[in-house]
């Protein structure tokens, strides 16, 4: 775009199939943004994501045309740190010259800059993967772990399997070896084996995928309307899985491929009178594996739980019931100054008469769903070091406190003697009074903030502002008739379900300036909804591995169980000849599946105690340690330890000694 008129822009698929469906003959036509006219030039590929992970971009215009569609995006305004900056980097230059060269520059220009920011600096990235891929990759990093760990269970479950059948077709192989087979041909008999299940399975996988990745897409959707990201089974796919499936053919077959290839055809034969068939010590091993990698997932999956639990359990520190919010920019329009004011106030005023409306108030950020603002607070005649801290802060109507619930515990809220003329005054949290009036009553106290000097008038509850996570930071209030701000995020207080007053809201915006659209709709419950996603998302992706794990351990320990039974079943039916009760033939048969599950946790819950401490920061509220979730986990494997062997238990203690002793 670059050199293109202020006049044209780019469109992206979504907006050009949305509103223009898919009509070819768009490029040319001119339409309004912001009571600015723009010509559609191109439309960009399908395909297209964007330099951004997640883009949201409908549309692109040239740098130019920013500043008229946003006044606040300034291109000359020193403190503004809005502009994501790509260049390409000639060949003959290295990467360190480049970030020295870019560092000199930055420097040079922070010393004409006043912003609060503190020791920014220059961070060069692989355009390959997008802006913000280093942060969004760390999750998808996690969940391949989470992959890994759920693959190697299978492949043990796999593995043991193949030994058990190996182990039932013993006098078959030892036949094909005497006969003249040789030893790599009866590995790769095993190998073979292995890889047609590896086959199957990483077909099965690929089809799985395609409808997971539909749920994954929806799940995240849904959890952020603005998120935009294409996922599909590309080449890149396709070899990874091949790959995956070559990898789980040699750790499957390996093993039985090698004691395949080392039976003796002497030796084999002499023994093939035995019906019994040889204990599978290594079998155990695998599944004892299974166990102990299982456990890391179920105790992991405690500890996300739970976090999402305790998050929900966090008050905000204001109602969320019934509270409509959206977001008003009549900047974008051309309304300045005055204009502006008095466009919130027209806007508060109708909203306010609307059925259905207990309270509205307007705010320049809302409550945990849009960043946040800050400033340093300096309070005048002190020298120490609470001069230097950052408070945060917001501009908001003369009913926020009412209409958001938070509790006003001394001196007022802002009214219409709070105009450009008067003191200005400020209400504050108490962290905000704790911070820098620790010995002092904050009521009436004065401080300076972004140059101007405030006076308190009122202090409020503490609530949470950017995040549920953080704790409740310091906290500044400020009245939007002494304080300008660009868009504001109005909070409409509803007695009924707050989206049925939507379309009334849409009506009387548009009869004031139909030009001025709502932005980021929703209700205050799905703001938090969007705000613990993450965790969400979290908590059911390695909930789904966790239980998928149980699952294939289960049906290791369960095969394993049912060979040992089968293979004793002459003992049993001893046993049973000579006056042994039931019980006393199943109980070996859940202890040795018990004591597999002991050995599996002994060495499973130290792994994961360990891979928690490194992922202490994904936990909220909770030790990376906690006791109660290491013994649900101990606890629940058990239980399953049990269930897997219960069948094979019940074969046992059913088993008729006139069937059993034929086989002596």
């Amino acid at each position: 775009m670059t050199g293109s008129a202020p006049s044209r822009r780019l469109l992206s698929p979504r907006l050009w199939e949305r509103y223009f469906g898919l009509d070819p003959q768009v490029i040319g036509q001119t339409i309004a943004l912001n009571k600015t006219g723009f010509t559609i030039v191109g439309v960009l590929p399908r395909d297209y994501v964007g330099p951004i992970s997640g883009d949201p971009a409908d549309f692109y215009v040239p740098m130019a045309a920013q500043p008229t569609l946003n006044s606040g995006a300034s291109l000359t305004v020193a403190e503004n740190w809005w502009v994501q900056i790509m260049a390409r980097r000639a060949p003959e230059t290295a990467e360190a010259q480049a970030e020295a060269s870019l560092t000199l520059l930055l420097s040079q220009f922070l010393e004409t800059s006043r912003d609060w920011l503190k020791q920014p600096r220059v961070v060069l990235l692989d355009a390959r993967r997008g802006l913000g891929a280093g942060t969004s990759a760390q999750p998808l990093w996690a969940m391949q772990g989470l992959v890994s760990l759920v693959l190697l269970i299978a492949c043990a479950n796999l593995a043991s399997l193949l030994l058990a059948q190996g182990a039932g077709r013993r006098h078959e192989i030892t036949v094909r070896a005497a006969m003249g087979a040789g030893r790599w041909r009866l590995m790769r008999q095993s190998l073979t084996e292995s890889l047609v299940l590896s086959a199957a399975g990483a077909a099965l996988g690929l089809l799985v995928a395609s409808w997971i990745k539909i749920a994954l897409m929806g799940f995240l959707t849904r959890a952020d309307e603005g998120f935009r990201v294409v996922v599909k089974i590309d080449a890149y796919v396709l070899a990874f899985t091949i790959g995956a499936a070559a990898v789980t053919t040699v750790l499957c077959g390996l093993i039985p491929a090698w004691q395949a290839g080392r039976v003796h055809p002497a030796a084999g034969l002499k023994d093939s009178g035995r019906q019994t068939a040889p204990r599978l010590r290594l079998g155990k091993v695998l599944v004892a594996t299974q166990i102990g990698l299982a456990v890391i997932l179920v105790f992991g999956t405690g500890l996300l739980v739970q976090t999402l639990v305790n998050l929900h359990e966090v008050h905000p520190g204001f109602d969320v019931e019934n509270l409509l919010v959206f977001r008003l920019n009549p900047g974008q329009a051309g309304y300045q100054g005055q204009d502006r004011t008095s466009f919130y106030d027209r806007v508060h005023e109708v909203l306010s008469g609307i059925p259905g409306s207990r309270s509205v108030a307007f705010s320049s950020r809302g409550l945990l769903g849009s960043g946040m603002e800050g400033s340093s607070v300096s309070i005048p005649g002190r020298q120490d070091s609470s001069q230097k801290a950052i408070a945060y802060m917001l501009t908001v109507s003369d009913g926020f406190f009412h209409t958001m619930g938070i509790p006003l515990l001394s001196g007022r809220s802002f009214n219409a003697s709070d105009t450009p003329g008067a003191v200005n005054a400020a209400v504050v949290n108490e962290t905000f009074a704790r911070t820098f009036f620790p010995d002092e009553v904050a009521l009436g106290q004065t401080f300076q903030a972004g140059g101007t000097e405030h006076q308190i008038v009122g202090l409020c509850r503490d609530a949470h502002y950017k995040d549920l996570r953080d704790a409740v930071p310091p906290t500044m209030y400020f009245s939007h008739r002494q304080r300008s701000s660009g868009g504001m995020t109005f909070a409409v207080r509803s007695a009924l379900p707050p989206m049925s007053l939507v379309p009334g809201v849409r009506k009387l915006v548009a009869a004031i300036d139909r030009d001025i659209p709502l932005e980021n709709v929703a209700t205050q419950k799905q703001i938090i909804k969007r705000s613990i996603a993450g965790e969400r998302l979290s908590a059911v992706l390695c909930g789904g591995m966790a239980l998928l794990a149980i699952t294939l351990s289960c049906i290791g320990l369960y095969a394993l169980m049912a060979y040992n039974v089968a293979r004793r079943t002459p003992e049993m039916g001893i046993r049973l000849a000579l006056g042994a009760r039931p019980q006393d033939v199943a109980w070996p048969v859940v202890r040795e599946a018990l004591v597999l599950a002991t050995f599996g946790m002994a060495v499973g819950l130290p792994a994961a105690l360990a891979l928690t401490r490194l992922a202490r920061s994904v936990f909220f509220e909770i030790k990376p340690h906690d006791p109660m979730t290491l013994i649900g986990a101990a606890v629940l494997m058990i239980l399953v330890a049990a269930l897997a062997a219960w069948i094979p238990a019940r074969r046992a203690a059913k088993t008729d000694p006139m069937v059993a002793l034929r086989y002596e």
